[in-house]
C-alpha cells in the first residue's frame, strides 16, 4: 500500500497537465500512488494522460460535476495514510513531500500542513512568492495592522482568509479526512471551507518554503462570476463564524482586542447585508439548510445572488468575468504587473 495518495482533479487542462503529472511522479518522495479524475474534459486531456506507463498512476474519468466531486471521487479511491490534491493546473516542488512528511509525522494535532506558494504565469514563468498571509492578500483590508493577519494565529487568520491559497497547497492525514468529510459542493471557495473544517478538529501546519506552483492564467476557474463568488464567501462565513468566536482559543482572548479584529477581519465586498441575513437565519446550527443553499436552482439562494448582483450594479462592478475578476482580485492584479515588469526586463513577449 502507497504511503501517499494525490488526487489530480482535471478539467480542460491539456496544455497543464502533463507538467503536473510529472511533478508528482518526479517527486523525490517515490512512496505514492497518483489518482486523476477527469472530470468531462473536451479537450486532449485524456490524451496527454495516456502517454504516461508508470503504474504508480490510475485515471478516472467522469461526466463533469465539478471540482469538488472530481476531488471526492480520487480521495474515496486514495489508499494512502496521507492525502494530497493537485489541481491540474498547477505543479509540486521536487521536495514537497519529502520536506512535508516528516513534519505532519511529527505533530499528531497537526491535521493538515501547507507551505508558501510560487506564483507562475501560462507559460511556467515565476511572479513571486506568498508568505502564507504575509503578503499577496486576496482582498484589501482598510486596517490590516489590527486584523487577524497582524497576528501569528494561524487559526485566527484563516477567519479572513484563505491565505493556504489553493487545493493544491494541501496535504493532510487520512484520519483527519475521515473526521472532517468530503469537499462541499462549492465552486469558488470548497478549499476555504475544507481548511475551516479541519480547524475545528485539528491544528494546521505551515512550511515557510514555496513547495507548490501556482498557474495564474486566463482560465482560472476563479475568474468566472464575481456574484457567485462573494454568495460562497459570505456563506462560508456565516457557517464557521459562530463556530469558531465560540472556540477555546477565540474566547481566550480579551473581549477588546475579540471584538476589534473581527471588526477589521471581515471582508463581505460590501455585501455585509447578505452576511447578516445569512447569520440571521443561523445556518451554522442547521446544516441541512446550509447544504441547501449550495443547490443551483434553491429559491433562497436565487434572492441572495439577486440582492449581491444588485449591490455590485450599484457600484458599477462587473459580475461577469473580467480580466483580473474574482476572488483573488488583488492579488491577481499585483501578480499581472509584476509579470509585466520581469517580462520587460527579460525582453520577453509583451503582455
Amino acid at each position: 500500500m502507497p504511503e501517499l495518495s494525490v488526487v489530480i482533479p482535471s478539467y480542460n487542462h491539456a496544455a497543464f497537465i502533463a507538467d503536473a503529472v510529472e511533478s508528482v511522479l518526479g517527486q523525490t518522495h517515490h512512496d505514492l500512488e497518483l489518482i486523476v479524475v477527469d472530470d468531462g474534459s473536451a479537450d486532449e486531456s485524456l490524451s496527454v494522460l495516456a502517454r504516461f506507463g508508470d503504474a504508480r498512476l490510475r485515471v478516472l474519468a467522469q461526466e463533469n460535476r465539478g471540482a469538488h466531486a472530481a476531488i471526492n471521487r480520487g480521495l474515496a479511491e486514495a489508499r494512502g495514510d496521507y492525502l494530497a490534491v493537485l489541481n491540474s493546473d498547477d505543479v509540486f516542488h521536487p521536495q514537497r513531500f519529502k520536506t512535508m512528511l516528516p513534519a505532519l509525522r511529527a505533530n499528531p494535532r497537526i491535521g493538515l500542513i501547507a507551505s508558501h506558494v510560487e506564483v507562475i504565469d501560462s507559460e511556467g514563468r515565476s511572479l513571486g512568492i506568498k508568505h502564507g498571509y504575509r503578503d499577496l492578500e486576496p482582498w484589501l483590508l482598510e486596517r490590516p495592522e489590527r486584523s487577524f493577519r497582524a497576528t501569528d494565529d494561524l487559526r485566527a487568520v484563516l477567519l479572513t482568509e484563505n491565505y493556504l491559497a489553493t487545493t493544491s497547497n494541501y496535504l493532510f492525514t487520512r484520519q483527519c479526512h475521515e473526521r472532517v468529510g468530503a469537499f462541499r459542493p462549492l465552486r469558488y471557495a470548497h478549499d476555504w471551507d475544507f481548511a475551516l473544517r479541519v480547524m475545528r478538529q485539528a491544528d494546521i501546519g505551515l512550511v515557510p518554503e514555496a513547495l507548490v506552483r501556482y498557474r495564474v492564467h486566463s482560465g482560472n476557474t476563479i475568474r468566472e462570476n464575481q456574484a457567485a463568488m462573494i454568495f460562497e464567501v459570505c456563506w462560508i462565513l456565516a457557517v464557521h463564524l459562530p463556530h469558531a468566536t465560540s472556540s477555546s482559543w477565540f474566547t481566550a482572548l480579551p473581549a477588546a482586542e475579540r471584538t476589534e479584529r473581527l471588526l477589521q477581519s471581515i471582508y463581505t465586498f460590501q455585501c455585509q447585508q447578505v452576511l447578516a441575513a445569512m447569520l440571521a437565519q443561523r445556518l451554522a446550527d442547521d446544516p441541512a439548510r446550509a447544504e441547501a443553499l449550495l443547490e443551483p436552482h434553491n429559491p433562497e439562494r436565487a434572492h441572495y445572488l439577486e440582492f449581491i448582483v444588485s449591490r455590485l450594479g450599484a457600484r458599477g462592478q462587473a459580475t461577469t468575468p473580467t480580466p483580473v475578476g474574482g476572488i483573488a482580485r488583488p492579488w491577481l492584479a499585483r501578480m499581472a504587473l509584476k509579470a509585466r515588469r520581469i517580462l520587460a526586463a527579460q525582453r520577453a513577449i509583451t503582455w
